[in-house]
């Protein structure tokens, strides 16, 4: 649509500096409402499409007609003129020359409201699509409207309203019985896909009868429509009726009913609270209603002048209500909502007396018109028009402004509107909101875990919108910014219905492929701005280095929040922000899993933000192998560099209300927007070197608490958690590994079960519903709580503190715990020291807790029986014990079983063995290992997860193995903890015909050398042995015996698995014989039998007291928002 303008000013101005820093006092400008600016043509009519030439320079100091299109071409200005409210209405704005709204010295403090129009398909434009702001190259758009604090924290607790009175329609028997769409009716989905099922209305319901107030006192309630009136004693706050006033059923008698509603209102004795509310339609074109509006308005106002009663302008989806204190018209309140273009109107007054609150509500579906209602209701003002005590000085936040309290619950959508009203004696981190809270909201820091709900302001003073679309469509309006643009700063907007789901590229906020932006005289920053309501992220980053993003609130959005799209985008820095309620989407195949913080690039700066709540993850850290899509072949990161970088900040951040994690670092982004498993993140210090050597990455401060699945799930390696706070989730930390490095947790804090205690979760499970004291995750309810996790490993945990992980008649719970259900393996190596615990062991709390195949959410899984981490110091249980699986393979002498656990504590050294073969078909699936002294009670593993087991370090156990199965011609067999002394004699069952040759691996080779083993004539020999070659065959038997064996012991700085990365490995060799023939058990035993130790197991039930009641004050996060 180039070149489309129906005017061009010429302009032969010389241009001069402005005086001033303000860009609307530049004396160059032309104002638009004046005649001499339009050289004799007219100011733009309604649906024009404006071309700004270069060289013209216009100031919008008026709100034209809704116009077709504005073109700033380059060398052209558009400023808007401060101090006025001005409306612009347009199809899109494209600035190639400048745009300037306020600058950042000098904000903007009038109102001003775009809004962008348009169905989709109308027309293209080139690169930005259709419904837009575009800033292409050599554009300037600066857009600073006034400051406003974008949100804050509480610092004490809200209660849930508790109402007086609480009725639906007109069924005063159901009192507080129904108060389901209470709760997040200012946020509904603009999105929903509806059906108009006006099908389902039926006339019959409409009765005009004197006598069928009990019909209407009924839940066929629902189908009425007519006024509703609510009548409420001053002082009690009790409602007294709950009534039909009058309907438009019967034409023939509507007089009369006029005349009775008349006789009603009338009766009501001075003093009541009266409420009335249009419940679902009022169809006036059925009726003469003159005669209503003249007895409504002299009732309400104490005379008839025919334009007091707003209810006259009724229209059709219309919602009303007004309230009133009888027999003082100086009170009456009233409001009608119209054509808003919103699918859900809501009408609803209050009138505040005697500390109470009385409200009116009328609410109406335009689509799913059977749902709508009236509501009546009463409350202490204290607790639904309350004062919120903030972290911040909110001064900016005016009487009028809507403000949200975010969730503190599992649940987000437990979000709430309310709107600011005046409070003369309220301090400046004080306001008064009329918020009606359906929900508790915690505001407190709870041993050093910061659950303190954040309050947002969702107005600013400019105000850029989409307009609903005429056939339904996902398509609000969009901001994109392409590469070569000159400044892009826009701070302190509210954005509303943005974004477009009908295509991509198309967002509320968006860098598209723009290459380095921090190399401006200004910085390419978004700031504080409120985006809501959109159809598809809030801010996008696209191929595009050094964006800053900081101090946004983004809430509602299909698919991702705060996004960095294809893995190239660099530097962006990610401040300060809010986002919450992002929801499912299918515009790329990630959005199924919606995150907050989207964060495609480890080069990214990820500090002082809050995820609060989202149907997927918090913050998702998730890389491509190498840039996908539009970024791919840029050269803006080589193949794997991204999963070899360390992230360059995270620290204090916040996750919670989450379906999945709060913070999760996995998975790899592949092209398309796909997701494949497993990222196998091994930072570098050179991200191109492999020789270079880890660099550790940080995660500093982090505080989550409430997500449903996992408060944080980390996958990769040299990566430290560190002064981090976990809270109320069915697992606080799990540390993953799918590379060589180590993992450490230190100086954090974790809590199982919380005082934000939340709503009460009631679910229906076998039997019926069945009611929990709090509220719990919904798809865990039972499962076990577990604090922090230890999973592959290996990870080091120390001076952390545990507390509130009791045991409750619902589930288990346990401060220390084990990958659930794991198919997979557990370093032998993991540790903990330095432990706290705030409760006594077994009374008050578990220290460790493992499930088994008994308990909700476990099995018995190879990984769930070779779950283990060494007590360095005895802050668990004895100093050097080892904590395993409760089972009599791992059983000694020396091991003390905590049945509370599920687990023992041993005095010995455990390593562990991972067998290996191909998995071809009809070769042995599995493999069974017998400790040689408790033959009878072998343990199995499956190949396919390299049949991990564990072993008794020392020498004075040893262990046998048989495939159950065809035998292959090659097993491995790798050793995890072992050294030189510390070691364990392994044997292989192997067909007694066969040929078989023993190899090792050589550890003292720069590279993979495997050498031939050398064979012994007796299996003494083997046990005095020192050289890691030599094995023992028994052919007679069918029995190979070797000892892994290290080249070297441990030292105190070793923290390894593998000793100098690499384990001993033993390779056993089959050719020849008959490979069914891997069965040896029976010859073996009882001739390698060993003898078994008599002693039996008592189990220790002696109390663990507790160490500290509270953590010290530098472990855990602590407060995020001073």
């Amino acid at each position: 649509m180039a070149g489309i303008g129906w005017i061009s000013v010429a302009s032969c101005i010389v241009v001069f500096a402005a005086a001033q820093n303000c860009p609307d006092k530049d004396d160059n400008l032309k104002k638009w409402s004046e005649d001499s600016t339009w050289n004799g043509k007219g100011a733009p009519k309604q649906g024009d499409d404006l071309v700004i030439e270069s060289g013209d320079f216009f100031l919008l100091d008026t709100s034209p007609p809704p116009l077709g299109s504005i073109t700033v071409e380059s060398g052209g200005k558009l400023v808007v003129a401060d101090g006025m409210d001005i409306k612009l209405s347009v199809t899109y704005i494209l600035i190639r020359g400048e745009m300037h709204v306020g600058a950042e010295d000098c904000k903007f403090t009038g109102k001003l409201h775009i809004t962008l129009r348009g169905d989709f398909g109308q027309y293209e434009v080139d690169e930005f699509g259709e419904k837009f702001i575009g800033v292409a190259s050599g554009g300037v758009l600066e857009v600073h409207g006034e400051y406003r604090l974008p949100w804050t924290k509480l610092t004490s607790n809200v209660r849930a309203t508790e109402y007086i009175s609480n009725v639906k329609n007109v069924d005063i028997l159901q009192n507080n019985q129904d108060n389901t769409e209470l709760a997040g009716d200012e946020d509904l989905d603009e999105s929903e896909d509806s059906k108009d099922d006006d099908s389902k209305d039926s006339e019959d319901d409409d009765s005009d009868d004197e006598n069928s107030t009990s019909k209407w006192n009924s839940m066929a309630s629902r189908n009425i429509r007519a006024l509703v009136i609510y009548i409420f004693n001053e002082k009690t706050g009790i409602m007294e009726t709950a009534t039909q006033l009058v309907n438009t059923k019967n034409a023939k008698n509507f007089g009369k009913n006029v005349e009775k509603a008349k006789q009603i209102l009338d009766a009501i004795p001075a003093g009541r609270i009266v409420g009335i509310a249009l419940k679902r339609r009022f169809r006036v074109e059925k009726v003469d209603p003159s005669g209503l509006f003249d007895m409504m308005e002299k009732w309400a106002y104490g005379s008839v002048d025919k334009s007091s009663l707003k209810f006259r302008d009724y229209k059709f989806h219309g919602a009303w209500v007004m309230i009133k204190k009888q027999g003082d018209d100086s009170t009456t309140q009233e409001l009608l909502l119209n054509d808003d273009g919103k699918k859900v109107r809501i009408a609803e007054l209050y009138h505040a007396e005697n500390g109470i609150k009385f409200g009116v509500r009328s609410w109406v579906h335009t689509i799913k018109r059977n749902q709508c209602y009236s509501r009546g209701k009463s409350s202490l003002e204290e607790f639904s028009i309350p004062v919120l005590n903030l972290v911040d000085d909110v001064s900016t936040w005016l009487p009028g402004n809507q403000v949200v309290i975010l969730s503190t619950d599992f649940d987000w959508k437990q979000r709430e509107f309310g709107t600011i009203v005046a409070c003369p004696n309220c301090q400046k981190n004080q306001v008064k909101v009329n918020v009606e809270p359906q929900f508790d909201h915690f505001g407190e820091v709870y041993k050093n875990v910061d659950m303190r709900g954040e309050v947002a302001l969702v107005n600013r003073n400019i105000l850029i919108e989409g307009e609903p679309t005429s056939d339904g469509k996902q398509m609000g309006g969009h901001i994109k910014f392409l590469e070569g643009f000159k400044t892009v700063q826009v701070n302190n907007v509210e954005l509303l219905r943005m974004g477009q789901q009908t295509s991509l590229g198309h967002y509320p906020l968006h860098f598209h492929m723009c290459g380095d932006v921090d190399n401006r005289e200004k910085p390419s920053l978004l700031s504080g701005n409120s985006i809501r309501n959109s159809f598809a992220r809030c801010i996008t980053v696209h191929g595009s280095h050094g964006v800053q993003v900081k101090n946004n609130f983004c809430l509602n959005t299909l698919g991702h929040g705060y996004f960095l799209e294809d893995g190239g985008e660099k530097r962006t820095v990610l401040e300060g922000n809010l986002g919450a309620g992002q929801k499912r989407a299918t515009l790329i195949p990630s959005d199924k899993i919606p995150t907050t913080f989207w964060i495609t690039n480890p080069q990214t700066y990820v500090r002082d933000n809050v995820a609060a709540g989202s149907e997927g993850h918090g913050f998702w850290f998730i890389y491509p192998n190498e840039p996908i899509d539009a970024s791919a072949g840029k050269g803006m990161m080589a193949l794997n560099e991204a999963k070899h970088t360390a992230i360059f900040e995270f620290n204090n951040n916040v996750a919670h209300s989450n379906q999945k994690s709060g913070l999760f670092i996995d998975d790899i982004l592949t092209k398309g927007g796909f997701i494949s498993s497993s990222n196998n993140y091994e930072p570098w210090n050179d991200p191109k070197d492999p020789n270079s050597g880890p660099k550790m990455v940080t995660i500093n401060r982090l505080t989550a608490y409430k997500n449903m699945k996992e408060n944080a799930w980390i996958n990769g390696g040299y990566i430290k958690v560190t002064q981090s706070s976990f809270s109320d989730s069915v697992i606080g930390l799990t540390f993953k590994r799918s590379s060589p490095q180590e993992q450490f947790l230190e100086n954090s804090v974790f809590v199982g079960d919380s005082p934000n205690v939340g709503s009460p979760s009631s679910i229906v499970q076998k039997g019926g519903w069945k009611s929990w004291g709090r509220s719990v995750p919904v798809d865990f309810a039972d499962q076990p709580r577990q604090g922090f996790v230890f999973y592959h490993g290996p990870v080091y945990v120390s001076d952390t503190w545990f507390g509130d992980f009791a045991d409750t008649e619902n589930y288990r719970s346990g401060a220390l715990g084990f990958q659930r259900d794991n198919e997979g393996h557990s370093s032998p190596l993991s540790s903990a020291k330095g432990i706290k615990f705030a409760f006594s062991d077994p009374s008050e709390g578990n220290r460790v807790f493992d499930g088994n195949a008994t308990d909700a959410g476990f099995s018995d899984s190879d990984g769930d029986i070779i779950g283990i981490f060494r007590d360095t110091d005895g802050s668990v249980y004895k100093s050097g014990s080892q904590i395993v699986k409760d089972m009599p393979f791992h059983f000694t002498p020396r091991c003390a079983q905590r049945t509370n656990w599920k687990m023992m504590a041993c005095e010995d050294t455990f390593g562990q063995i991972r067998a290996s073969w191909r998995q071809d078909k009809g070769i042995a699936p599995t493999i069974s290992v017998y400790r040689n002294d408790l033959p009878e009670n072998p343990i199995e593993a499956d190949g396919k997860k390299k049949a991990p087991f564990l072993t008794i370090l020392g020498g004075a156990y040893s262990y046998l193995t048989k495939l159950n199965g065809k035998i292959p011609p090659n097993v491995q067999f790798n050793a995890l903890g072992f050294t030189k002394t510390k070691t364990a004699r392994i044997g292989l069952c192997v067909p007694r015909d066969a040929t078989i040759i023993v190899k090792f691996l050589n550890l003292s080779a720069q590279k993979t050398v495997w050498v031939k083993g050398t064979s012994v004539d007796s299996l003494d020999k083997l046990e005095s042995s020192t050289t890691f070659t030599d094995y023992f065959l028994d052919s007679e038997v069918g029995v190979v015996f070797f000892k892994p064996m290290h080249v070297r012991e441990y030292s105190s700085t070793d923290i390894t698995d593998c000793l100098d990365g690499k384990c001993p490995a033993v390779s056993v060799q089959i050719t020849g014989g008959d490979s069914t023939d891997s069965d040896c058990v029976s010859r073996a035993y009882p001739k390698y039998q060993q003898e078994s130790s008599d002693a039996s197991i008592d189990p220790d039930t002696t109390e663990l007291s507790s160490t500290d009641l509270y953590p010290p004050s530098e472990w855990g996060a602590g407060s995020t928002r001073q």
